[in-house]
């Protein structure tokens, strides 16, 4: 058990108001837990440790040897792919004196080596040789069992291209834990989907913001150029949203609805529309194009690419954002498509496809959650309000982190 518990941040007042029957009566949480440093340790220590969270993509080590260092949840951790292609991740701790195996990405490698006595293991983690430990080449006098010694796996699975980690090993599987998600997306064959394009950035907000930002309220004011009618998110006679905001489980999910007009997503006429499982039926089905997997995972999509992004809480105003792109396969290397492809990626990073730019869905997403993070600065800040309309989800995941830090 860490140093901190809930009580020593929120009071059982502010958790009442959060949880108000009425939303639109509903408070949101206060200024400081986006902002103290004590607050983001305990989330390290009780929330990340607990929960199933993504670290990065298949795509970061494709071939074998390939391997990323990465620190999550305050711990160092290699990403690899192992001598069997296998996807691996250890922690990055040398099981002699502590030291870090792995201190920069690499290629082609077919063991790891600590750089401080220089033991070394193999891509699964095992290790295989302990020079000099008695004083002998070999080491073969008194040797250092594997069994104990070897460099420690961390609980991991991948879904659809995301790696996911489980520090503690406690949380339940992650079938189970993405059950939600894959009902409403397990039509789609997106293990067949192929990587075009990958980009990490780093942006000036706490990591709860992203998961704040799944409603479509902000569309036309954010997203400019990309959502400009207001017609294509609310029936503007009734003030019936055409976009469904569904929260269960550990998922947050945009579905649209009968009232969203099929000309408020672009439909690229010369590629493929995203791939269905061979063994499902193509029906006609409305299925979430905006999903977020609490807490740090987003898996959005368009009509043809798969676009999910991972975020790694840095600090308690810094997070990094590594994002990658799959389009259907054999696609990707058709230079007569290049064009339709890079219009899909511009939609989603801009033209010159930088943060800086601030053109694009992520870099306008990443740029408001910055003047959100600014904001935070003020007491007015602790008086957040939801719309009964558009933001049950951001009241979901609020009231979501709540309950994980009072288990």
């Amino acid at each position: 058990m860490g140093s901190f518990n809930l009580n020593d941040f929120l009071s059982p007042e502010v958790i009442d108001r959060l949880r108000d029957s009425d939303l639109n009566l509903a408070r949101g949480l206060p200024a400081s837990i986006y902002t103290s440093p004590d607050f983001f340790t305990f989330e390290k220590e009780r929330l990340f440790p607990e929960s199933w969270v993504g670290i990065g993509f298949e795509s970061d080590v494709p071939e074998v040897g390939d391997a990323v260092p990465m620190e999550v949840g305050g711990s160092p951790l290699i990403l690899c792919r192992d001598n069997n292609s296998q996807i691996q991740v250890l922690h990055n701790v040398c099981r002699h004196r502590a030291t870090m195996v792995l201190e920069s990405p690499a290629s082609g490698l077919k063991t790891f080596k600590c750089p401080y006595h220089g033991w070394v293991y193999d891509l699964d983690g095992s290790l295989l040789a302990t020079p000099f430990w008695d004083g002998t080449a070999s080491a073969k006098r008194c040797p250092v069992e594997p069994e104990s010694a070897s460099l420690v796996p961390v609980r991991s699975a991948v879904w659809n291209h995301i790696v996911f980690v489980n520090l503690s090993g406690n949380a339940p599987s992650l079938d189970s834990y993405l059950a939600e998600m894959e009902e409403e997306l397990g039509h789609f064959d997106l293990e067949s989907m192929e990587v075009i394009h990958s980009e990490s950035w780093v942006f000036n907000a706490n990591w709860k913001l992203v998961m704040e930002n799944w409603e479509v309220y902000h569309h036309v004011w954010v997203h400019q150029g990309v959502f400009d009618l207001m017609s294509d998110e609310v029936d503007l006679e009734t003030g019936v949203p055409c976009t469904d905001m569904i929260a269960r489980n550990n998922s947050l999910m945009l579905r649209p609805n009968g009232l969203r007009k099929e000309s408020a997503r672009p439909n690229p006429v010369d590629l493929p529309l995203m791939p269905w499982k061979p063994d499902i039926p193509r029906t006609p089905k409305l299925s979430s194009i905006a999903n977020a997997i609490l807490p740090n995972v987003t898996a959005s999509m368009g009509r043809v690419e798969f676009a999910p992004a991972v975020y790694i809480p840095i600090a308690p105003d810094k997070t990094l954002a590594k994002m990658a792109w799959f389009i259907p396969p054999g696609i990707k290397n058709d230079e007569k498509l290049k064009p339709e492809v890079d219009k899909i990626l511009e939609r989603w990073l801009g033209p010159d496809r930088s943060i800086a730019g601030r053109r694009g869905i992520r870099a306008q997403d990443h740029r408001c959650m910055e003047l959100q993070q600014q904001a935070r600065s003020s007491p007015v800040a602790n008086d957040v309000r939801f719309s009964r309309t558009w933001e049950a989800n951001v009241r979901y995941f609020q009231n979501w982190l709540v309950e994980r830090l009072q288990a």
